[in-house]
Order: structure tokens, then C-alpha cells, then sequence
């Protein structure tokens, strides 16, 4: 018999070394239509040859077992208000909503990909001085100062996407063997 495939596992793996330049803790109080969350954003930058490039921001967000799968998450961004946020060096977003994969994982996973037509070099200052200030102010997230990733296994982050790793793992495993439908079926919705 074959081993079914992990997605989310397979994706949380993926995501552990990809130009990773740092991460934050997050946390969003409740607010009018949104609940509180709290979880670790996953900072990556992609530099290309003519200087611009993008920021992949992936934010790992503890999911509440009582919310079952009306669970948090971080709402729409206004690509209006973010253009003007993030002024003219701001090219365009592309989000990702990588949760939909896993409706027994811990956490879900949001992606968003934040393209800038002059990136390499001015990262860090970013992020700081403009990714965080405009998703504070549109989708009221309280991020901690970005910390230095240091590409280690033992690291906080490298710790919690190994546990969450081994928790999908384990929960698609039981999942399997208990007799509910693949995640194919879960996926495209037929029985």
C-alpha cells in the first residue's frame, strides 16, 4: 500500500530554508470582524539580477481547536491603501492562502508574496520601516522586531516547523487509517 503524500507537511518542509533573512512573532487583538490571532511570520527575500526582487511573507498562525475551521485568519488587504503604504518602489502582491491544504493541521499557513521594483540590498529596512508599519496599520497585526535567521535546525522557528511537520504527519496518518476520504477527495470535494 502507498503512503499518502503530505501536502502541508511537504510545504512546511519547503519553507524551512528558502532564502530565509528572518522571522517575528505576531499577535492581532480581537477587532471589529476579525478574531485574535497570534503566530510566527517567516520573512524570505528573492533578489533578481536588475536589483528588484520580492519578500515572501509566511505567517504560521496557531490555530484555535475550539474554532474548528472557522479559524483565524488574516484578512483582506485594501491593494489601494497597501500601494499607497508602501509607495511607488511597491510593484504588486500575490497571496496564498496555504491553509486550505490541511483542515486538521495545528496551524495555518498564509503566503503572501510582496514584489518591490528596487529590493536587493534594502531588505531589512523594508520590512522594518514599511512592510510592518503597513500591515499594522491595515490589518492591525503587533509584530516583534524582525530577528536574524541563523540557518540552524535548533533554531525557534526550525523548531516549530519541524513540530509542525510531525503533527500533520501524524494526523494524516491517523486521518488515513481511521477511513475519511483522501485529501484528494477533501480537496476537490467528491466522494
Amino acid at each position: 500500500m502507498e503512503e499518502p503524500y503530505d501536502l502541508m507537511g511537504a510545504v512546511l518542509t519547503s519553507k524551512a530554508n528558502e532564502h530565509m533573512i528572518g522571522f517575528a512573532g505576531f499577535v492581532r487583538p480581537k477587532m471589529s470582524g476579525l478574531l485574535a490571532l497570534e503566530g510566527v511570520l517567516k520573512v524570505s527575500a528573492f533578489d533578481r539580477p536588475d536589483g528588484s526582487g520580492y519578500l515572501t511573507l509566511t505567517f504560521i498562525i496557531d490555530r484555535d481547536p475550539d474554532a474548528g475551521s472557522a479559524g483565524p485568519t488574516l484578512g483582506k488587504l485594501d491593494l489601494n491603501a497597501l500601494q499607497q503604504c508602501l509607495g511607488s518602489n511597491f510593484e504588486m502582491l500575490i497571496d496564498v492562502p496555504l491553509s486550505e491544504f490541511s483542515e486538521s493541521s495545528p496551524f495555518l499557513v498564509e503566503e503572501m508574496d510582496v514584489y518591490f521594483r528596487h529590493l536587493q540590498g534594502q531588505e531589512k529596512s523594508l520590512i522594518e520601516n514599511s512592510v510592518f508599519p503597513a500591515f499594522s496599520q491595515l490589518l492591525g497585526l503587533q509584530f516583534e522586531p524582525l530577528q536574524a535567521w541563523a540557518a540552524e535546525e535548533d533554531s525557534p522557528l526550525g523548531r516549530l516547523l519541524a513540530e509542525a511537520e510531525a503533527r500533520v504527519e501524524a494526523e494524516s496518518r491517523a486521518a488515513m487509517a481511521s477511513g475519511s476520504k483522501s485529501w484528494l477527495k477533501r480537496l476537490f470535494g467528491r466522494d
